[in-house]
């Protein structure tokens, strides 16, 4: 018998992510078990399946088209090895006699050759006391498709819903393929009206006058539809609001979300978390320091500063369930008249930046495992080059960060 109670509180616990809560490398035996006594029932975001599927021809199309409707809707889980009637699962039955690492790479090639553009999932093996695993797969949300079945000239696209999946129609795929180009629109139009915003000193609190160095990481999916993310958890243990560049601070609920500020008057650095998801950090202190009688970016601590805290922002996006991409902008406000600090080069100061506002272009980070050097070197590059100089000196040729002395 479906437990009603169970199953609201099992699928609140989903946060629109996937229709199992945990992290897939979190998932086990227990979590299959909640599903067939919770009786959440196939739909939208998730899809039961006692075998994986066959060599033949239709078996592939029928994976594809599985997987595809979950990218081009909400994302979910595709999960084998489990038995189901009229959509509910009734037993955990295991993939017996399955070489998992085998089939794992067969379904990564179907999955590669048989959709355009590729789908970004994940696949994990779920050990069962019955001695036969439970193979999930995880399609994440795409918000670069849609996506569509290019197998054996099939070229179909589907969707999902509350009945499983279904080919989009004319007016869905015209709405899929506008949704990234419109959300790329909407963040760019978030950002330069935060700029526009810090320039006229319209910030949550007083801030420190002066250069100014400000970070966003905004998930298209802020942007793509109306997101509005439970931020109780960072009030109630807010350590990932901890502002860049300082040890004092507190934290506070606003209109926008939750903000962590330093305590200094005026302020030197806030983290703002808006309720869509969006991060804003700002930070006044560290972009200049007088060296020579001249205003100097102290290259390698700013450099550090924002390295050392990248995956703080992604570990903060992962605590209240945001999902990648995301893009990630660095922005120095009041700017003009700075000089790049070069350490043992006091002889070649290079330039002093000529505008008061320096709008680095956006980098589109796919995976919060991207190594925040990676994402970071070409700007901080272009900063280099504002200065008079071809690229960050702080990085050895394979792009490690060496803070070069």
């Amino acid at each position: 018998m479906c437990c009603v109670q169970g199953r609201e509180q099992w699928e609140n616990g989903c946060r629109d992510k996937s229709m199992i809560p945990k992290q897939l490398n979190d998932i086990v035996e227990a979590d299959l078990a909640g599903l067939i006594t919770n009786g959440v029932a196939e739909g939208r975001m998730i899809d039961y399946k006692r075998a994986l599927p066959g060599n033949s021809d239709a078996d592939k199309k029928e994976f594809l088209a599985d997987a595809s409707s979950f990218a081009n809707t909400a994302g979910g889980d595709l999960v084998f090895g489990m038995d189901e009637v009229g959509g509910l699962p009734t037993q955990i039955t295991g993939l017996q006699a399955a070489d998992l690492d085998l089939e794992t790479r067969r379904l990564d090639s179907i999955l590669a050759a048989g959709l355009s553009p590729r789908i970004r999932y994940s696949i994990k093996a779920i050990a069962t006391t019955a001695g036969s695993p439970v193979l999930v797969v995880r399609i994440e949300r795409s918000w670069a498709g849609p996506h569509r079945v290019v197998f054996q000239q099939h070229d179909k696209f589907y969707g999902r819903n509350s009945a499983g999946k279904y080919p989009l129609d004319v007016n869905e795929l015209r709405t899929a393929f506008t949704l990234s180009g419109t959300a790329t629109e909407r963040i760019r139009a978030f950002r330069t009206d935060r700029i526009i915003a810090l320039s006229n000193n319209q910030t949550p609190l007083p801030l420190l006058d002066g250069p100014t160095v400000a970070l966003h990481c905004i998930p298209l999916e802020s942007f793509a539809g109306a997101p509005q993310f439970d931020l109780r958890s960072q009030y109630e243990n807010p350590v990932l609001l901890s502002p860049l560049g300082t040890t004092r601070w507190h934290y506070r609920l606003n209109l926008e979300g939750v903000l962590g500020f330093g305590t200094q008057e005026p302020c030197p650095s806030y983290t703002q978390l808006y309720r869509n998801g969006v991060i804003e950090v700002v930070q006044g202190r560290i972009l200049a320091h007088e060296l020579d009688g001249r205003m100097t970016i102290p290259s390698i601590s700013y450099e550090r500063y924002i390295l050392g805290y990248m995956p703080q922002c992604f570990r903060l996006l992962q605590s209240i369930g945001v999902n990648v991409p995301l893009v990630v902008a660095l922005t120095l406000l009041r700017a003009k008249g700075l000089f790049m600090g070069r350490n043992g080069f006091v002889d070649d100061p290079g330039y002093a930046i000529d505008s008061e506002t320096l709008v680095l272009p956006e980098a589109l980070v796919e995976d919060f495992a991207t190594p925040p050097t990676q994402i970071l070197k070409p700007i901080f590059d272009l900063i280099w080059n504002a200065c008079g100089f071809s690229g960050s000196e702080n990085f050895d040729l394979d792009g490690n960060w060496i803070a070069r002395n």
